[in-house]
């Protein structure tokens, strides 16, 4: 999925899982504890990373959108409420940020917390062979963002000076800043609700933030009609990652079509590892997981580097377990693509 349909994943389930919804509230999670009700919604959310647009004004919603980010769904609830319902997904992740504002600039990959809530109504229609669910919001989405304090770099002798004051928090200030950013570009897109499609010929489902018209699906990065298990575009920078998943045990087949940079690294993670595993991949870093623990080693038997422009494509086998693919760019130069996964 594009990283825009991947964000509204969450509410092209909810409109498809109405009926098994329950109306167990989520209590507030630790960091990277899971916790989820029963409701079909939370059992097909939790544990999934949803790519993160770009938050930049007229990105977030643009066709073929890139991932600049990901976030780990670890908390879910469902529930019924008058003509509708309430979903609440909270998790942490990672979203690559490059920017420069007066005397100091930032160029990581922060880690966050993600908290949404949303209310709302799903409609169904069924035209030219494409069933869609769409799910409108009745009231204004919550969104809660708490960034970890980034590393934050001073571009002049007085943002020098500013950063050796006592009591002056920069980093702090700054996380706020990025926190109040991602929570309004978030709160505004996701106003325009999600559409949820389903192709009856091909049995492929997909979904998309805003209303498509009738008998429409939204755009993929690879759009030659191969059914996908993943399907968007990530941009890579140097000391960044991507994470999709989680994906059924077997043999899948990795395809890449480079557009800028040399290529990228890709390693698959067990699902039951992704805890150990996480603080290394969120700091930008594939290379770390080999230190996390020899069990993480042994249980990530798919890995490689497709290198060069163009289309390529690799076979990752993984037999044991679910299991997410860790992204990386193959060397230090910025990598912008497509990525798919499928059978």
């Amino acid at each position: 999925m594009s990283c825009v349909r991947r964000v509204s994943y969450l509410t092209g389930c909810v409109v498809l899982s109405a009926i098994a919804c329950s109306a167990a509230p989520a209590s507030s999670p630790d960091r990277l504890r899971r916790f989820s009700d029963d409701s079909l919604i939370c059992r097909a959310a939790t544990d999934r990373f949803v790519g993160l647009p770009g938050l930049e004004a007229g990105t977030v919603n643009a066709p073929g959108s890139t991932s600049h980010g990901s976030w780990w769904i670890r908390g879910c609830s469902a529930e019924r409420v008058a003509n509708g319902l309430r979903l609440r997904f909270e998790g942490p992740g990672w979203y690559f940020v490059d920017r420069r504002e007066g005397d100091f600039a930032l160029h990581q990959q922060v880690t966050f917390t993600l908290g949404i809530e949303l209310e709302g109504s799903p409609a169904l229609t069924v035209d030219k062979g494409v069933a869609a669910l769409r799910f409108e919001p009745r009231t204004a989405p919550e969104v809660r963002v708490r960034v970890s304090r980034p590393e934050v770099h001073a571009t002049s002798a007085w943002g020098s000076l500013v950063r050796l004051l006592p009591g002056v928090s920069v980093r702090a200030r700054a996380a706020r800043r990025l926190s109040a950013l991602a929570e309004s570009a978030l709160r505004e897109k996701l106003r325009e609700g999600a559409t949820a499609t389903y192709e009856l010929g091909s049995g492929q489902y997909d979904v998309a933030l805003g209303q498509l018209p009738p008998g429409k699906t939204p755009r993929n990065a690879f759009p030659d009609g191969i059914r996908w298990l993943v399907n968007e575009r990530v941009f890579l920078p140097p000391n960044a990652t991507q994470v999709v998943g989680p994906i059924d045990p077997g043999l899948v087949r990795l395809d890449a079509r480079i557009e800028q940079g040399h290529g990228l690294g890709y390693r698959a993670v067990c699902q039951g590892e992704m805890p150990a595993a996480f603080d290394a991949i969120a700091s930008g870093h594939l290379d770390r997981l080999e230190h996390v623990s020899g069990q993480l080693a042994r249980a990530s038997p798919a890995q490689g580097t497709l290198t060069g422009q163009g289309e390529q494509s690799a076979l990752l086998r993984v037999a044991d377990c679910k299991f997410f693919v860790a992204l990386a760019a193959a060397d230090d130069s910025t990598t912008i693509g497509a990525v798919r996964v499928r059978r």
